[in-house]
């Protein structure tokens, strides 16, 4: 119980941080902009087919990945990297608290930042009903399942980033690059002529997991373990990360 009320402390803590930093709502603004025009996109090119215009706007459409790809980096930047910064940082480790609670707290804040970006969407789903045509409900189930997976990966991502620098710019940077190497590397297996490559860089590529499962309404349990892990081995490196600097 102490953990748990001392995590959601922490929590209340990152989460006002956050949604009270000018920068956040920047980037909330450009969440809204991309994922608007992705919506009018999709919905324009599927020719009044809402099963595909779903599958696009969710996975298939290249300003989805910009969304996912670009802009956890810029907020998820100052959440250790702020803290390293200005010295408050080795305050926090020096408190009675676990490396494990502040990075849960963190990540979770982040987390809850990066699906606020796909809220407004729920009414691009209104807006269609409104007119006579129903989406398939497990479709966006599991569509709304993946891009909370995939949000987990980029914002955990981040966070690592943020750990390893006191400077933000360098942290969004990071963090980028990480994001890149998962979206972008994979995809090299498409150019190679050698069988197992191809399959070891395509159970790696995260567009892939995505795209094939749950933009398709299916729910995997391989996939859904795949950004589990992801996600749990960028908060491990996290963490190793705040031990090294508490006993420094």
């Amino acid at each position: 119980m102490r953990m748990l009320r001392q995590a959601m402390i922490l929590l209340s803590r990152e989460v006002e941080s956050l949604f009270f930093s000018p920068i956040t709502y920047g980037v909330l603004t450009l969440g809204l902009i991309f994922n608007g025009l992705s919506f009018y996109i999709s919905l324009n090119d599927s020719g009044g087919n809402v099963g595909m215009a779903v599958r696009t706007f969710f996975g298939g459409s290249m300003l989805f990945w910009v969304v996912m790809v670009f802009l956890p980096p810029i907020f998820t930047m100052r959440l250790f990297a702020e803290e390293r910064r200005s010295g408050t940082l080795e305050m926090l480790l020096t408190a009675p608290v676990a490396e494990l609670e502040v990075v849960l707290s963190k990540f979770l804040a982040g987390l809850l930042f990066t699906l606020s970006l796909w809220l407004p969407s729920l009414l691009y789903v209104a807006i269609v009903k409104s007119y006579g045509a129903i989406p398939d409900l497990g479709s966006l189930f599991t569509s709304y399942l993946g891009v909370t997976l995939l949000a987990s990966v980029f914002t955990a991502a981040g966070l690592f980033a943020s750990s390893l620098t006191s400077n933000q710019l360098m942290a969004a940077a990071l963090a980028t690059v990480f994001n890149l190497l998962l979206y972008v590397i994979p995809a090299l297996s498409l150019f190679t002529e050698n069988e197992v490559v191809e399959r070891f860089f395509t159970e790696l590529w995260i567009y892939r997991h995505f795209y094939d499962s749950f933009a398709k309404g299916l729910l995997d349990g391989g996939h859904v373990a795949f950004y589990v892990v992801l996600t749990s081995v960028f908060l491990f490196w996290t963490m190793r990360v705040l031990e090294s600097q508490r006993w420094r």
